[in-house]
């Protein structure tokens, strides 16, 4: 896979690097360097080119990116992911999102990307019914398995890493509302961003944070955008501030995944850890190419109730926006504005990871 630089002269996100192999191997030094990226910037590169055996996986699924979003769009619509509802849990975990369905980056406007969301539990054999999925997903079915179980690994020595330096009490921490061996809702999800002239480029989605706990991104063209400045009290989702200096562009790199933490780690941290707002954009003055990307959205099983964990370090609850949510309450609240099928007044917090933050419509 060719890894395409950024161009030169544009403000580069300044990200730690965690190596994936010392930090499974305990080493102090980098477990600090994890608590302090994830305090600072919600955004950080882990390094996986020790695990030589992750890189024809990726590879693979590249693959698997280009071959669905390849297929006729009236093929792709048959798994239309607002037809297919998960019984249980009543989300839309699974199949095919069209260009322009959700809010896009400019006011007035719709997105410009294509999306295809495969449901983890059913990749993982985690609950006993089937999906529905085009062939092309059964072809490339031992890939998302091993996909799956590797970023399953990596989460889990993330978690437990975070959950020792931070002090939360055995049997309590982030991992024990993070199971592998639990159904959760965590997608895999496959986007493909569309190409735009130069005379009609603009933002492709609404500078959001993520809504479950860690996002596993793999990308090989530059696009991702991350706000590293908090001063601001109030997001515009004009053209001039989303090309202000506080937006910085993530380098992709190759042996590289990018993770950002979600809201969902925001919150049981009661804010102690950051969710960071991000987009995807081209760059200044130059018009968007088509680019590929594919995710892991992890997220917290459904029961857990969203509120700050027992650490001695997370500051106490913070008075706003007390109404409690489970994860899978969560997760729907913020689905739906994301889909624009309700907007609320104060409820930009769902959206942004952060009271005090308007998005506008």
């Amino acid at each position: 896979m060719e890894f395409t630089p950024l161009p030169d002269g544009v403000p580069v996100a300044q990200l730690q690097t965690i190596d994936m192999c010392c930090l499974r191997d305990g080493a102090e030094a980098e477990v600090v360097r994890l608590v302090a990226a994830c305090r600072k910037d919600g955004f950080f590169y882990l390094d996986i080119r020790g695990m030589a055996d992750l890189a024809p996986v990726v590879e693979n699924m590249f693959r698997l990116d280009r071959k669905l979003f390849d297929l006729p769009d009236d093929e792709k619509m048959k798994y239309d992911i607002d037809s297919n509802v998960d019984a249980l849990s009543r989300m839309k975990l699974n199949g095919y999102k069209p260009v322009g369905r959700n809010f896009g980056g400019i006011q007035g406007m719709r997105d410009g990307f294509e999306s295809y969301a495969i449901p983890n539990k059913g990749v993982a054999g985690l609950e006993n019914i089937d999906f529905r999925r085009p062939a092309v997903v059964n072809e490339f079915m031992p890939t998302l398995q091993q996909f799956s179980n590797a970023v399953a690994e990596a989460a889990r020595v993330i978690f437990t890493s975070l959950s020792r330096a931070l002090r939360l009490p055995p049997g309590r921490g982030f991992e024990d509302v993070h199971r592998a061996s639990e159904p959760k809702p965590d997608i895999i999800r496959l986007l493909k961003y569309h190409a735009q002239p130069l005379d009609e480029r603009g933002a492709l989605h609404t500078p959001h944070t993520d809504l479950g706990s860690l996002t596993f991104l793999f990308a090989s063209q530059a696009g991702l955008q991350v706000l590293q400045s908090s001063a601001s009290s109030e997001l515009d989702n004009s053209k001039k501030d989303r090309q202000n200096n506080d937006w910085r562009w993530v380098e992709p790199r190759a042996g590289h995944i990018v993770v950002n933490l979600g809201d969902g780690m925001a919150v049981l941290s009661n804010g102690y850890l950051h969710s960071c707002l991000h987009l995807v954009a081209p760059p200044s003055g130059r018009a968007m190419p088509e680019r590929y990307s594919f995710a892991y959205l992890m997220r917290a099983e459904d029961a857990t109730v969203m509120t700050g964990m027992d650490s001695p370090l997370f500051p106490p609850a913070a008075a706003v926006d007390r109404e409690l949510y489970t994860s899978g309450e969560w997760i729907q609240r913020k689905f739906g504005m994301l889909r624009g099928n309700f907007k609320k007044p104060n409820q930009d917090a769902v959206l942004t990871g952060r009271p005090g933050f308007r998005v506008e419509a």
